[in-house]
């Protein structure tokens, strides 16, 4: 094969190459901090559901598994996590929210259900250094359920500080291995709660 031949074939198959993976990203959701940037201006409500569940992180050692675009499963092993929520299956959340949640009464919804017998889910709001709602604790059922809970978010120390908020959710593991189901999250704010 003579010089030009080749050259010229190495170029269109590069270009081939480039192409296809610019068309196959194009079709993956943007996968990282979970902004309300896309959602009403007054950044009442942030729902992270479809393909957006894949800003998940892993954290410790659980398993993710997006399924359909539309069911992100999380699965556990006993003893695999910690009780720290960064170092767990989390959301975070981008500056945006981080701001906006500032000082408010904060409802989190986890609409979510389980395949084991007896299964269980905890989740926790964690504002980093100033600190979180801890683990709150929801038994599940095979068919899907809105479980909620309420977190009196703290003032951000700093104005110009961005510490990261985090959004944790794990299974819980008695023994073996555990899985729960995600369909979707809320997170809605509430207003400013009093100061006491």
């Amino acid at each position: 094969m003579n010089d030009r031949l080749f050259f010229a074939l190495a170029f269109g198959v590069t270009l081939a190459m480039v192409g296809s993976s610019m068309v196959i990203g194009s079709r993956r959701p943007q996968c990282g901090p979970v902004g309300g940037a896309d959602g009403p201006a007054d950044y009442s409500t942030a729902t992270i559901s479809g393909r957006d569940l894949c800003r998940m992180v892993a954290g410790g050692e659980a398993q993710l598994d997006l399924r359909d675009d539309s069911v992100l499963k999380i699965t556990a092993i006993v003893g695999a996590l910690g009780d720290n929520p960064q170092g767990n299956p989390h959301f975070t959340l981008a500056a945006d929210l981080e701001v906006a949640y500032s000082g408010q009464n904060l409802t989190v919804t986890v609409t979510a259900r389980s395949r084991d017998e007896g299964g269980a889910f905890e989740a926790n709001y964690s504002t980093g250094n100033a600190g979180n709602s801890g683990w709150r604790r929801f038994d599940l059922t095979p068919e899907w359920q809105a479980y909620t809970f309420e977190y009196r978010v703290p003032e951000r120390l700093l104005q110009d500080a961005v510490a990261y908020d985090y959004l944790a959710i794990r299974p819980v593991v008695p023994f073996g291995s555990r899985s729960v189901e995600i369909k979707a999250v809320e997170l809605r704010r509430n207003g400013l709660w009093a100061k006491g």
